[in-house]
């Protein structure tokens, strides 16, 4: 499949954006999982194809090749290469290849410093990680409403992770590993997950006891709504998780009725305000 043809099975334009793709593909995700309901599991289209098609977009957008094609033509354009060139010419396109990506890499750091520079201080990042969520729709509305609840606060990042909590099909493990990508760069205060992703999330071990940052947690939240748990390293059972009693927060937000667990990095930088968001969610 060449890339005219990808961007035609997948459903964008040539010149459509990062945003678009992603957002054309999702939908083919949320059809597929709709008829997969369905007592006709034949469907109209072709989901593995549509996969296809939009990884070799997402190839061809990152790195400006086919990886199909790339793979065929690999063995023709080595012997190819060699035949006309002489092997220190290898090294001196690696060293290209390096400046030009440390430069490039200087260059985003540079733009990405100047724009957070030019934001107010980040007063939460938050992780909003699961399934109960659209990852289409905007978070604009609930760093709004978080905003409102707490006026001297400045900025509220919000951070989306979408993760399925089963694998049913191909789509669903590749969604997972895409997640589980994210969570290695990811640096958010506070995550709000569905239960299963708590229960996984745990086992990472990144989350603080929340009485270390509260000590009087017990007393200002009721019983059913905190959740204990224990590490390898450390058996005796701790406050990982409160479960949100108030979700005005998504409010804008098409979420669904999952039960939404709070809990803080060990590495937060702003553990005082997400207790504090905690602390108001909770009751």
């Amino acid at each position: 499949m060449d890339i005219k043809e990808a961007y035609k099975v997948l459903g964008v334009s040539e010149n459509a954006t990062d945003n678009e793709i992603e957002k054309q593909y999702m939908i083919w995700v949320r059809r597929n999982h709709a008829y997969q309901n369905q007592p006709d599991p034949e469907k109209p289209f072709d989901i593995e194809a549509i996969t296809t098609a939009y990884n070799i977009i997402k190839h061809h957008n990152e790195y400006g090749s086919n990886p199909s094609q790339e793979m065929k033509s690999f063995q023709g354009k080595f012997q190819h290469f060699f035949h006309y060139y002489k092997l220190h010419m290898v090294g001196f396109l690696v060293l290209v290849a390096i400046l030009g990506s440390i430069i490039q890499s200087g260059i985003n750091n540079y733009q990405e410093k100047k724009e957070l520079a030019s934001l107010p201080p980040e007063s939460l990042s938050i992780m909003i990680y699961g399934n109960y969520f659209d990852p289409n729709n905007p978070s604009n509305s609930l760093s709004d409403n978080i905003l409102a609840k707490f006026p001297t606060w400045e900025r509220v990042t919000v951070n989306m992770n979408y993760a399925p909590t089963e694998v049913n099909d191909s789509i669903d493990a590749t969604l997972q590993q895409k997640s589980a990508v994210t969570l290695v760069s990811d640096k958010s205060d506070i995550y709000l997950m569905d239960a299963k992703n708590f229960e996984r999330l745990m086992n990472n071990e990144i989350f603080q006891p929340l009485e270390q940052i509260e000590p009087t947690l017990k007393d200002n939240i009721e019983s059913e709504n905190i959740i204990y748990a224990a590490t390898t390293e450390d058996k005796s059972e701790h406050i990982y998780g409160i479960v949100l009693k108030d979700t005005s927060i998504f409010n804008g937000m098409p979420v669904n009725d999952a039960k939404k667990i709070a809990a803080i990095r060990l590495d937060a930088k702003n553990k005082t305000n997400a207790m504090k968001l905690i602390l108001e969610l909770a009751n």
